[in-house]
């Protein structure tokens, strides 16, 4: 499902309101079927409870290694494929909430390397910094902490302050359009509640009139034993239902009771109960952050330092590397640090992005000698905000030498390394020369080695050259004659044949009479 604009205001404006973990789940599961589509399960509060269990541990996630430049291992933790579900939801949820700096490039919608790059064009010097260990040097403590903060405020002031304004409440997408009988035993089902749950009778429900049937709480008191509702019926959109429930409709127990309207008396008590359990009576927004703080971290023995200033080795719940929330949290953590590294490369006369763990400072001069006064206050600002310089990646490049930055050329336009086209244009070769397997075979060899650890056991060469010229577009243009022509024998190797070349062919073999018959076929087509 695409996203609109509709959904990340009413993320945004339910992000707000949600006072317990039900209205999370609820969350949750309106920002699901956006993701993965409307035949998606939606999550349970079992599934998520099961997950904060901290005896899963790192049980719930799957260690591997990826081979650097520099020949080391990058150990990532994968989340099994629950957990995985949740946390990219938890992660589109918080992108629809949160702006990031506009310095920060890495994993924020509508932006690259090829953005974070090109601030840093047609410059004398480059500088490149690189953050020691940058996601899991982010205590749970820290991600809890960021949650009970603008623009979140998951915290227990908020949630007063929003009880005296009896805020509405956030209802599960699921009861947006009941047509049948069969419809509600379904939800009632998927939110775990049985007979029990109700009075004599109040499970046997039955809709006199058919349609689509909206609710939406108007004010509901958790002190009072009374259910305040809205009831719509007929065939409502999403739109006409917001506008509807923008009135309050106040309708308390002992009045639904005695309603003569067309439903049953024992949906509207069905639709109190449910209300009520759903809400959970027990507010707590801050219940909320640490809820979320616990499925984005896990347990890893990590670096920290020591009263001594040693590193020393020690077991903390930290943002894993691998994990989908770990990029968006670092950029809300990191959003101070944004900030404050934004101020110093203004005062000084500097561009600054930064993309994850790599901080890029560019100029036209040179401030960046050791022990100088820019030196010396970003260390200070980095360490002030509990990350650590990586010494051995610390780079300064001049110009008349290639420049880079994450992992492209920035000397004049924004490019990609020679090598990377000539590898293209090897594989290229040998596919036309030797035929697709044995092609594959010089692929599947040169390219596990270089990567070091590849997702499937034999990745699909087709797959991989299409991905790499999609690349390579996407920094030189779709213009660009490097890109244009490999990508023609591409095309050409896969079969695919561009249809004015067919065309000429036919001219050519054919005559014009027969070119102009498949031109004007295909015109019409």
């Amino acid at each position: 499902m695409k996203t609109e604009k509709r959904h990340i205001e009413f993320i945004k404006n339910a992000f707000t309101e949600m006072q317990s973990k039900r209205d999370f789940l609820d969350l949750l599961n309106y920002a699901k079927p956006i993701l993965f589509g409307e035949k998606t399960v939606p999550f349970s509060l079992k599934q998520l409870t099961f997950y904060v269990n901290p005896k899963r541990s790192t049980s719930a996630y799957k260690k591997f290694y990826i081979k650097k430049k520099s020949g080391t291992l990058r150990t990532i933790y994968a989340p099994t494929n629950g957990l995985k579900a949740i946390q990219k939801t938890i992660a589109f949820v918080l992108q629809c909430v949160f702006e990031p700096h506009k310095a920060a490039n890495g994993f924020v919608w509508g932006k690259s390397i090829v953005n974070n790059a090109k601030v840093h064009t047609n410059q004398n010097y480059v500088y490149n910094i690189d953050l020691k260990d940058f996601f899991p040097s982010i205590d749970q403590a820290r991600v809890w902490k960021c949650l009970t903060l603008k623009p979140f405020n998951l915290n227990d002031t908020n949630k007063n302050s929003q009880e005296k304004e009896k805020t509405p409440f956030l209802i599960p997408y699921e009861l947006f359009n009941f047509k049948t009988e069969g419809d509600i035993n379904d939800v009632l089902l998927k939110f775990n509640f049985s007979n029990a749950d109700f009075k004599d009778g109040s499970y046997n429900l039955k809709l006199k009139n058919g349609g689509n049937i909206a609710y939406k709480v108007a004010k509901y008191s958790n002190t009072e034993d009374s259910g305040v509702i809205t009831l719509f019926k007929g065939n409502s959109s999403y739109d006409n239902f917001i506008d509807f429930v923008k009135n309050d409709f106040e309708i308390n127990k002992t009045q639904l009771n005695n309603l003569s309207i067309e439903f049953d008396a024992y949906l509207n008590y069905y639709v109190c109960e449910l209300i009520k359990k759903h809400q959970e009576l027990q507010k707590d927004r801050n219940k909320i952050a640490i809820m979320i703080a616990t499925l984005c971290c896990t347990n890893l023995e990590v670096e920290r330092l020591d009263k001594d200033g040693n590193w020393e080795k020690t077991n903390r719940n930290v943002l894993p590397q691998g994990a989908p929330t770990s990029p968006v949290f670092s950029n809300i953590i990191c959003q101070r640090l944004d900030f404050l590294l934004a101020g110093v490369a203004k005062r000084f006369n500097l561009n600054y992005t930064r993309y994850a763990d790599d901080i890029t400072f560019s100029s036209m001069h040179n401030v960046y000698q050791e022990n100088s006064d820019f030196i010396k206050e970003i260390h200070r600002i980095i360490k002030e905000q509990n990350f650590y310089v990586k010494e051995s990646k610390t780079r300064l490049q001049k110009s008349g030498y290639r420049q880079e930055v994450t992992g492209l050329v920035v000397n004049d336009a924004v490019n990609v390394k020679k090598r990377y086209v000539k590898q293209l244009r090897m594989w290229l070769y040998y596919w036309e020369k030797y035929g697709y397997n044995k092609a594959e075979q010089i692929f599947l060899r040169d390219y596990i080695k270089d990567r070091g650890y590849v997702k499937c056991a034999s990745p699909n060469f087709q797959n991989v050259l299409f991905g790499k010229l999609e690349f390579l577009k996407m920094v030189k243009g779709f213009e660009n004659t490097t890109y244009s022509t490999l990508q023609k024998r591409f095309e050409k190797l896969c079969g695919i044949q561009d249809p004015i070349d067919t065309i000429l062919n036919v001219w050519e073999q054919n005559g014009i009479e027969k070119a102009m018959e498949l031109y004007n076929f295909n015109d019409n087509e």
